[in-house]
C-alpha cells in the first residue's frame, strides 16, 4: 500500500511539472479563473451579493490582479455598503466601502464614501448633543404605524360605503380623517422639536459682545 500511494504521488507530480512545463497548468488556472467570475457574474445579477463575494473572492486567490474579477468584487463591496448605509450601519458601511475602493478607484463608490464619512461625523454631533435621540427616533416611528393605521381605517369606510352606498360609513371616514388630521399635527411638532434637539450643537451662537466703555488713556 504505501509504495502504492508513493506511485500516485510520483504520477501526481510527473504530470503537474508536465503541466507547468507546457504551459497547460497556466490555461487551467486561468479557466477556473473565468468559471469562478462567471459564476460570481450570475451571483450578482441574481442579487446573491455575499455568494457573488465569494465567487469573485476565490478567482482572485488564483490571480489577484484578474481585472474582471477586482472590479466584480468592487461592485458587490459597493453595494453592500450601500444596502449597509440605508439600513444606518455607518460602520458596517464604511469597512464595505473601504474594500470596494481597495479593488476599484469608483467615483460612485468615492462619493458613497465621502457620504459615510459625513454621517458619522454628523452622528457623533448627535451623540454628543443629545444621546436618546435614537429612542425618541422609535417613539416617532412607532407615531406613524398609528397614522398607517387611522389612514387604513378610512380608505376601509370609502370602500365599505361603495359596496352598500350607507352613509354611515361616510361618517365613519370623516371622524377617521379629522382624528388623522390632529395625529399628523402633533407628529409635526414633535418632529420639529426632535430636530432642535439633535441639531442644538452643529451652529452654536456666539456669546454678544459685552458693551464696554473705550478706554481713551495711553496703555502703560
Amino acid at each position: 500500500m504505501p509504495q502504492r500511494r508513493y506511485r500516485i504521488a510520483a504520477a501526481a507530480a510527473c504530470i503537474a511539472l508536465a503541466l507547468s512545463a507546457s504551459g497547460c497548468a497556466g490555461a487551467f488556472t486561468q479557466r477556473l479563473v473565468d468559471l469562478r467570475t462567471s459564476q460570481g457574474d450570475a451571483a450578482l445579477t441574481a442579487g446573491s451579493l455575499a455568494e457573488a463575494e465569494k465567487e469573485y473572492a476565490l478567482a482572485l486567490k488564483l490571480d489577484p490582479h484578474n481585472s474582471h474579477a477586482r472590479s466584480g468584487l468592487a461592485r458587490v463591496l459597493f453595494l453592500q455598503a450601500r444596502a449597509a448605509f440605508i439600513d444606518s450601519k455607518l460602520d458596517d458601511a464604511q469597512v464595505e466601502i473601504a474594500g470596494a475602493l481597495r479593488y476599484a478607484q469608483d467615483d460612485a463608490a468615492k462619493a458613497l464614501s465621502a457620504q459615510i464619512e459625513q454621517a458619522k461625523i454628523r452622528r457623533e454631533i448627535v451623540l454628543a448633543n443629545y444621546p436618546l435621540y435614537e429612542t425618541v427616533g422609535a417613539s416617532l416611528t412607532d407615531s406613524l404605524k398609528t397614522l398607517a393605521a387611522s389612514q387604513h381605517e378610512v380608505a376601509l369606510q370609502l370602500k365599505a360605503f361603495r359596496s352598500d352606498f350607507d352613509a354611515t360609513h361616510l361618517t365613519k371616514a370623516i371622524i377617521a380623517a379629522y382624528a388623522l388630521q390632529d395625529e399628523e399635527h402633533r407628529l409635526a411638532s414633535r418632529i420639529v422639536a426632535y430636530r432642535g434637539l439633535v441639531t442644538s450643537g452643529e451652529a452654536k451662537a456666539q456669546p454678544p459682545a459685552q458693551s464696554e466703555t473705550p478706554n481713551l488713556l495711553p496703555v502703560p
